[in-house]
């Protein structure tokens, strides 16, 4: 017997260490909510989260879920929150995610003293607990206001990403003048419960008048719902989606919403307080939303504001996101006859019809070549009126000669490229109909419209020409994405990249930042520093990229290539007419142009000479968010 104690406690003295340092790994951020992992309303409020995560490796992610909606009494609630929290260690920051569970600031602040807490939700009050749970939508429940915890000592802060109810009843009462009856589906769920309670005091003050109906699964079947759907009158009704979830059906089925609503969808004009909604079911009318970005950014700020600089929430201001803009169906309008043209100015239109250039393809395929035909016409009289004027002018001829032989052949290959891409995909889009799928269609549509505007843009320049000689160049800025200007400019110059050589592309923009400049201007450039990179690349790779941090405040794009570079000593005629070899001519005009249009924009082009694996073009713009 004394041996084998003996034993144990050697055990134990051997694995204490390891279970003592496995519990001493405290989590960085600690998440709560009050939804389950399945919640479509958690995962979309914890993307900025989730997005950090991946790109913080060094920090350690954890996230309690509650589902508020599954329990029965306040007593189980509180039970499994105490041992959760007695299991973890101190994290540096807890984010409490939905407002059921704002509540529960209180508690962590008893089991961690000036524990730092970030709180997201849609309100800036909290409720009682046993209110959170389930039940029916109450105007007088008790609702403390946020700011309560922080003048009890609380170490908080928030951001208040609300559902924009009363914006989304202006949007319906815009596009539905005639509205009279609006019916409210909704269920036990808190966020339910208390977007109900919102547009009720919404009627109540602007349109008392309007027969309103709140629809709830506790008291009327999904059967007799639907019945009372289909009996109304979609000129002057208007069904508002929030929920249709039971206490009762939480687990049995975590897909009643998005049933629930392709059921209903077809039946009278409905509109949704959740974005997902809209993206999951055609025939939604619309919503109105808080821009993602703004929410994205704001948590993400706050996170590292308190795990990186050590700022403490109680310093940092409350956050309230009340700026949005609304969504709207153009499918779903026509479908219940509501008149398209009352469409809010700066909405966000879906599914609207093809264009005309995507239904008149072969028409435009004619004027596609007749634009052709008509351009070779006006570069050979160009050339003969040129030719002429230089032997009218014999002091300034061989000068002269060669600088327009050099800006005939330039913009000739300049205006090549966007032919080429033009006849190209045009006979693609002549191949039988089942050929091609919908959306290739539409990408080849794309790139011979941008094509085209490209071709208008240098035919504009050649009639100007007195305007080139001294780089006056017309600049139109405007709000554009530059990742797809340099996207269509990569597609115009793939067919010249030498067989063997590979284009690598290194993004540095986000896809959702909107950018001001001329963006036909920078993709003339990008495509010409492509042209030129390409002409002198036989092997290796091409390297295409754009950055935010090369050169603080602006916007730097660059083209590599490996192999020799530029000769030394000729590296300052790249921007000139001097030919760099015996066997190929020189960048010329292109290069040439393009360093004032680069000017004209804000920025420059130049040869890096500082890159030695070989030659490297740089192009630069002010950076501009729209």
């Amino acid at each position: 017997m004394i041996m084998l104690r003996r034993q144990l406690l050697c055990l134990v003295l051997l694995f204490a260490p390891l279970m003592l340092a496995a519990r001493e790994k405290a989590a960085d951020v600690l998440i709560i909510s009050s939804h389950s992992k399945n919640s479509e309303w958690q995962q979309l409020m914890v993307k900025p989260i989730e997005a950090l995560e991946l790109r913080r490796q060094d920090l350690n992610f954890t996230t309690l879920d509650f589902g508020f909606v599954g329990y029965d009494d306040t007593l189980s609630l509180q039970r499994d929150l105490d041992n959760t929290l007695h299991r973890q260690l101190r994290p540096r920051l807890v984010v409490l995610l939905g407002g059921s569970v704002f509540k529960f600031a209180e508690e962590i602040q008893r089991q961690w003293e000036g524990i730092p807490m970030l709180l997201l939700g849609e309100q800036d009050y909290y409720c009682d607990l046993s209110y959170c749970l389930g039940g029916r939508s109450d105007p007088d429940a008790n609702r403390y206001p946020v700011t309560l915890l922080k003048e009890n000592g609380l170490n908080i802060t928030l951001i208040d990403a609300p559902s924009l109810t009363r914006r989304t009843m202006d949007m319906i009462f815009q596009v539905q003048p005639e509205l009279k009856t609006l019916i409210f589906l909704g269920g036990e769920n808190f966020l339910s419960k208390e977007r109900q309670w919102q547009l009720e005091q919404y009627l109540q003050i602007y349109h008392p008048e309007l027969n309103y109906q709140a629809i709830l699964p506790m008291d009327v079947s999904t059967d007799d719902m639907m019945k009372l759907l289909e009996e109304a009158d979609d000129a002057t009704t208007a069904v508002l989606f929030c929920a249709w979830l039971t206490h009762e059906n939480y687990y049995t089925n975590r897909n009643t919403r998005h049933n629930t609503l392709s059921l209903i969808e077809n039946l009278a004009p409905t509109y949704t307080l959740f974005g997902n909604d809209f993206e999951k079911h055609p025939y939604l009318v619309g919503y109105c939303h808080c821009p993602p970005v703004d929410y994205d950014r704001a948590v993400t700020q706050y996170i590292l504001d308190v795990l990186d600089d050590g700022i403490q929430p109680s310093q940092m201001p409350f956050v309230f996101l009340q700026t949005g803009f609304p969504s709207l169906n153009f499918r779903a309008m026509t479908h219940f006859g509501i008149n398209t043209d009352l469409i809010p100015e700066g909405a966000a239109v879906f599914n609207v019809p093809k264009s005309i250039w995507a239904r008149n393809v072969k028409l435009f395929m004619w004027l596609a070549f007749a634009l052709l035909v008509g351009l070779l016409l006006f570069i050979s009289h160009f050339r003969y009126r040129s030719l002429t004027h230089l032997k009218r002018s014999r002091a300034q001829a061989e000068n002269a000669n060669h600088l327009m032989s050099a800006f005939i052949h330039n913009m000739g290959q300049e205006v090549r490229m966007p032919l080429d891409s033009i006849i190209g995909f045009s006979q693609l889009l002549c191949l039988p109909e089942d050929y091609l799928k919908k959306e290739e269609k539409e990408e080849y549509l794309k790139n011979i419209l941008n094509n085209s505007q490209m071709l208008t843009m240098m035919v504009n320049d050649l009639l100007s020409v007195d305007k080139l000689e001294h780089g006056l160049y017309s600049i139109n800025k405007a709000p554009v994405n530059l990742n797809e200007m340099a996207r269509l400019a990569l597609s115009t110059v793939e067919n010249q990249v030498q067989p063997g050589v590979r284009i690598i592309r290194q993004p540095g923009l986000a896809e959702d930042i909107i950018y001001l400049t001329d963006g036909m201007r920078v993709q003339q450039v990008l495509v010409n520093m492509l042209t030129s990179i390409c002409k002198y690349t036989t092997e290796g790779e091409i390297i295409f990229g754009c950055s935010l941090w090369e050169y603080p405040g602006k916007i730097s794009f660059y083209v590599a290539n490996t192999g020799a570079g530029v000769p030394q000593g000729l590296d300052g005629n790249i921007f000139s007419f001097v030919e760099l070899d015996e066997d190929s001519h020189g960048p010329g005009l292109s290069l040439t142009t393009c360093r004032m249009i680069a000017q004209g924009l804000g920025g420059d082009l130049w040869l890096d000479t500082h890159y030695t694996d070989g030659a490297r073009l740089v192009f630069t713009i002010p950076k501009m968010e729209a």
